[in-house]
C-alpha cells in the first residue's frame, strides 16, 4: 500500500512538472503594436514615409502598474546602456558621456526614472533627437524590420511589438517636397495611437525662481523686482527650403517692462558675437502675424548658414523684465513667446507655422488685520483694533519695505513702490481706523478694506517681519518683530497649486489666524495686541476703611463723654 502511494505521489509530480512546461511552451509573449496617425490640424502625412522601430526598454504591466527592464539584444549586449551610463564617440569623433554621468553598474530603474521627469514638449523633444543621434553614432541595429506606409496611407500600423518602450524614427529619404518627421516615442502595452510628428520647431519659456538657480514655469515676485526670462529652441531641419524663415516674438504682459539692453543670444550655452546682425536680427516693439510684440528676434537668413547654425543647435534667448504697480492681482501674469517658421517647401507663396510657449509672473495680496486679546489672554476675532502702525521688512533687513497708497474698487491700498515712483512713499504703514465689515468675513475671498485692517500689494514668496510701531490706544506695544513666511508651490503647467502663510512672535502680543489662498492670490494674518495692566491707586478701599474706623471712634468718644456727664449730673 506504501509503495502504490508512493508512486501516485510520483506520478502527481510528474504531472505538474510536465503541466508546467506545457504553459511554458505554449505560453505566448505578450504584444501589442503602434498605429502613427495623420495629425489633424497640418498637411503632415505618413503617406510614403519609412518608419523604423527601436526598442529601448521592456515592460510588464499589471493593471495600471508597468515595470520597465532593459532591452537587450542577442548576444545579452544592452544597446542603450551607454546613452544612460557609458561612454561613445560621436560623428564629430567626441568622446560623450551618458546622460546620468559614466556607471560601470547604472540600474534601469534609475533611466526610466531620468525618463519619466521628461514631462515638457521641447524637453522631450530634444531627448528623442539625442536618442536617434546615440543610435546613429553607435551603429545599433533594430530587430523590429522597418514599416512603409503606401502612397496615399492616413496610418500606418507596426505590428507584434513585445511590451515596452520605442523609440520611432522617419527613415524616408528625402527627395521632391519630402519633409521629414521629428522623432517620437511611445509606450506599447497592447495597442498604443501616437500622431505624426510633424517637423515642427519646438519652443520653450521659462523664468528663474525666487532662489536664483532654477528655471521654471513660474515665480511670483515684488513690486520692483527683476525678472529673468528664458526662451529656447532647436534648430530644425530644413533642407528642402530654398528659403527658410525663422523668428520669435515675445509679448510681455502690462505690469512687465523690458530692461533696456537685457536682451542675450546664445547657441550651445555660448553667447553669439552678433556683429553687423550676423546671427540674429533684434526689432522692437512692432505688429506682427498674430498681432503686437515686445520685441522680435529674427534668424531668417543666418539660420540657413552652416557655418553659423547646424540641426539640433539649442538656441536660448535671455532678457530681463522689471515689474512695476500695474502688475495684475488675483491671476498668473503671463509671458508668452511665439516662434514662426516656414512650414511647407512646396508652397508657392510662404506658409508659416506656429509654436508657442509661456512662463508665468505672480504676485501676492497680504491682508493683516489688528484684533485685541481679552483679559484672559485669549485671541478676540470679534475686536478690531484702530489705531495701530507697522512697519514692513525683508527678514533680516533694517530697512523698510516702502509703499505707496492707492484706492483700488474703494479699498485703500499700500503697494510696494517702484524704484522710480513719484508718488508719496510710506515706510510706516497703518491700519484702517473706521468702518467695521459686514456679513461673513472668514472666508478665503474676504481682501480687507475695513477697520483694523492693512492691506498690502505687490508681495513675492519670501519671508518678511512686521514691526509695531504704534499700539492701539490701551493696548501694549509688543517689542518683538512679528515673523512671516509666504510659501507657495508651483505646478508642472506654471499654476499656483498651494500657497501658504506661516508666523511666530515671542513676547507680548500674539498671531492669529494665518493662512493663504491660492485661487485669489491672497496672503492674510491675524495679529493681536495685549490691553494695559490696571494698576493700584491711594483713595481706594484702604481710605474707605480708615474713615469708617474714624467715624466708629469719634462715636465711641461721643458716647463716653455723655456717659461721664450724665453720672457727674447724678
Amino acid at each position: 500500500m506504501k509503495a502504490i502511494k508512493k508512486s501516485l505521489a510520483i506520478l502527481v509530480c510528474l504531472c505538474l512538472v510536465f503541466s508546467c512546461m506545457a504553459m511554458t511552451v505554449f505560453a505566448t509573449e505578450a504584444t501589442g503594436s503602434i498605429t502613427i496617425q495623420n495629425p489633424g490640424n497640418s498637411a503632415a502625412t505618413v503617406a510614403g514615409k519609412t518608419f523604423n522601430v527601436y526598442k529601448i526598454f521592456n515592460a510588464i504591466t499589471n493593471g495600471n502598474n508597468t515595470s520597465y527592464s532593459w532591452h537587450t539584444h542577442e548576444n545579452d549586449e544592452i544597446p542603450f546602456y551607454d546613452f544612460f551610463y557609458g561612454e561613445w564617440t560621436n560623428s564629430k569623433n567626441q568622446t560623450v558621456t551618458g546622460v546620468l554621468g559614466k556607471q560601470e553598474n547604472g540600474n534601469v530603474q534609475g533611466a526610466v526614472e531620468y525618463v519619466a521627469k521628461i514631462t515638457d514638449s521641447l524637453s522631450l523633444s530634444q531627448f528623442a533627437e539625442d536618442l536617434h543621434k546615440y543610435i546613429i553614432d553607435t551603429g545599433i541595429e533594430t530587430e523590429i524590420p522597418s514599416v512603409e506606409a503606401g502612397d496615399t496611407a492616413t496610418s500606418v500600423n507596426i505590428p507584434n511589438l513585445s511590451y515596452g518602450y520605442y523609440l520611432v524614427y522617419d527613415a524616408t529619404t528625402l527627395e521632391g517636397g519630402s519633409v521629414r518627421s521629428a522623432v517620437m516615442l511611445s509606450t506599447v502595452n497592447k495597442d498604443a495611437v501616437i500622431t505624426l510628428k510633424a517637423n515642427r520647431p519646438q519652443i520653450e519659456k521659462q523664468v528663474l525662481e525666487n532662489d536664483g538657480e532654477t528655471w521654471g514655469k513660474a515665480t511670483s515676485v515684488a513690486i520692483g523686482d527683476e525678472v529673468e526670462f528664458k526662451i529656447t529652441t532647436l534648430v530644425p531641419s530644413h533642407t528642402m527650403y530654398t528659403e527658410y524663415s525663422y523668428y520669435i516674438e515675445d509679448v510681455l504682459p502690462e505690469g512687465l517692462e523690458l530692461k533696456d539692453g537685457s536682451i542675450k543670444v546664445f547657441k550651445n550655452d555660448v553667447e553669439v558675437d552678433n556683429t553687423d546682425n550676423a546671427y540674429y536680427t533684434l526689432s522692437d516693439a512692432g505688429e506682427g502675424l498674430e498681432g503686437p510684440y515686445d520685441f522680435k528676434v529674427d534668424f531668417t537668413g543666418p539660420i540657413s548658414d552652416k557655418n553659423k547654425f547646424e540641426v539640433n543647435d539649442v538656441i536660448t534667448i535671455e532678457y530681463t523684465a522689471i515689474v512695476d504697480e500695474d502688475i495684475a492681482p488675483h491671476v498668473a501674469n503671463k509671458n508668452e513667446a511665439t516662434l514662426f517658421y516656414h512650414n511647407d517647401p512646396t508652397a508657392a507663396t510662404p506658409t508659416f507655422g506656429s509654436s508657442s510657449a509661456t512662463a508665468n509672473v505672480y504676485t501676492y495680496m497680504f491682508v493683516m488685520t489688528k484684533f485685541s486679546e481679552d483679559a484672559n489672554g485669549n485671541f478676540s476675532n470679534h475686536t478690531r483694533l484702530a489705531g495701530a502702525k507697522f512697519k514692513f521688512y525683508e527678514k533680516g533687513s533694517s530697512e523698510p519695505i516702502k509703499f505707496i497708497l492707492k484706492n483700488v474698487d474703494g479699498i485703500d491700498r499700500y503697494f510696494v513702490a517702484p524704484a522710480d515712483t513719484t508718488e508719496t512713499i510710506y515706510t510706516e504703514i497703518e491700519v484702517i481706523s473706521s468702518g467695521l465689515p459686514e456679513g461673513d468675513i472668514e472666508n478665503s475671498t474676504y481682501l480687507g478694506g475695513n477697520m483694523g485692517d492693512i492691506t498690502l500689494f505687490g508681495l513675492a514668496e519670501g519671508e518678511y517681519e512686521i514691526e509695531e510701531t504704534a499700539a492701539p490706544d490701551g493696548y501694549v506695544l509688543p517689542e518683538n518683530r512679528f515673523s512671516i513666511k509666504i510659501e507657495d508651490v508651483v505646478d508642472d503647467y506654471g499654476n499656483i497649486s498651494t500657497l501658504t502663510v506661516t508666523g511666530d512672535h515671542t513676547g507680548n502680543g500674539s498671531l492669529g489666524n494665518a493662512g493663504g489662498n491660492y485661487r485669489n492670490l491672497l496672503t492674510w494674518v491675524d495679529i493681536a495686541n495685549k490691553p494695559g495692566a490696571a494698576l493700584p491707586e491711594t483713595g481706594g478701599i484702604g481710605t474707605t476703611i480708615f474713615t469708617v474706623l474714624g467715624i466708629v471712634l469719634m462715636a465711641g468718644a461721643a458716647a463716653f463723654f455723655t456717659s461721664r456727664k450724665r453720672s457727674s449730673v447724678a
